[in-house]
């Protein structure tokens, strides 16, 4: 199940070719992983931040930018969980124009869980892993994406 959310690409974003600077995608992204948690989640990031004091550091990324986005235009950013771990899982983005078919930025970016307080791997908490299951998708043998 994927969680998709309207961004505006505002002047700050842009370089001076006038396109969005390429590091401002990662900063989108995590926004979109944030507003997952408290829309689709139902579980608010700041309280799982402060009050489980449980977080998500990004141990990888991987990005492919195929065409840019100038100030103005309006990004559909879609995140879905391809890979659900023990203590780590793996958010894919796409970013398009709205209303557009073509995926003009990618990425895949695999994130842990830590104990906010000692900075350590963390068993990932039983309400948490019960959300993320309902909403893994997995590629079949055709490659095609199919619920977990």
């Amino acid at each position: 199940m994927a969680f998709s959310k309207d961004i505006k690409v505002r002047f700050s974003d842009t370089d001076p070719a006038g396109v969005m600077y390429f590091p401002r995608f990662l900063d989108v992204f995590h926004g979109v992983f944030e507003d997952w948690f408290d829309e689709d989640l139902a579980m608010p990031y700041r309280w799982v931040l402060e009050d489980t004091r449980i977080g998500f550091p990004a141990v990888s990324t991987d990005c492919e930018y195929s065409a840019p986005f100038r100030f103005g235009e309006t990004m559909e950013v879609t995140l879905t969980l391809s890979r659900l771990g023990k203590r780590s899982f793996t958010c894919t983005y796409e970013a398009r124009g709205k209303g557009e078919d073509e995926v003009r930025v990618s990425a895949s970016i695999v994130t842990v869980v830590v104990n906010l307080d000692s900075f350590e791997s963390h068993p990932m908490p039983a309400p948490l892993r019960k959300a993320l299951e309902l909403r893994v998708v997995r590629a079949d043998e055709a490659g095609r994406k199919v619920a977990g």
